[in-house]
């Protein structure tokens, strides 16, 4: 009875973890996390300091945003195209939609927050505490100016999405 419990149990957890959603998941955090792991990398060497705040923050290269999107992209269409004999069906669809939008927003809005914020911060440079507290100013500090991407910041996302997505499908097809 306890034997046959556990089998059902261990059974269910094996299910969960071969869905195809929870391998999309995943696969698509996994690239999110090398691509804040590489920012890390690279601008702790380029600044010569460890720069641990880079590990969960915005804007750099590569984006990580990006590369979650072009990995999810990636693996729900392999997926497809190998569960559904050469098909795609709509969620496949809704993630390049939602993965252009989410581009988009990094080089286009969130671009631009931050030269607001590199301009503001000039600005206030100047400014007496007061002054910056009459306003509201960075009660945290000066405004984040890391917030968007340039062109090959995304570029590096896609690439490294590419190439995660291929290697999570093929690692668990």
């Amino acid at each position: 009875m306890i034997y046959s419990s556990l089998a059902n149990d261990f059974a269910s957890v094996r299910n969960i973890i071969t869905s195809r959603a929870v391998q999309i998941l995943c696969v698509s955090l996994l690239s999110m996390i090398i691509c804040q792991v590489l920012k890390f990398i690279i601008l702790s060497i380029k600044e010569k300091k460890f720069q641990w705040r880079l590990l969960i923050s915005t804007g750099g290269f590569p984006s990580s945003h990006t590369a979650l999107c072009i990995a999810m992209c990636i693996t729900i269409g392999m997926f497809q195209w190998h569960d559904l004999n050469g098909n795609l069906d709509w969620s496949f669809a809704v993630a390049v939609i939602i993965s252009v939008i989410v581009i988009h927003d990094a080089m286009g809005v969130r671009l631009e927050a931050s030269k607001h914020a590199k301009i503001l911060n000039n600005l206030v440079a100047d400014m007496t505490n007061e002054e910056k507290q009459e306003l509201g100013y960075g009660k945290k500090g000066e405004l984040k100016e890391m917030l968007g991407h340039k062109g090959l910041e995304v570029i590096g996302g896609i690439i490294i999405g590419i190439i995660v997505g291929l290697i999570g499908f093929f690692i668990l097809v």
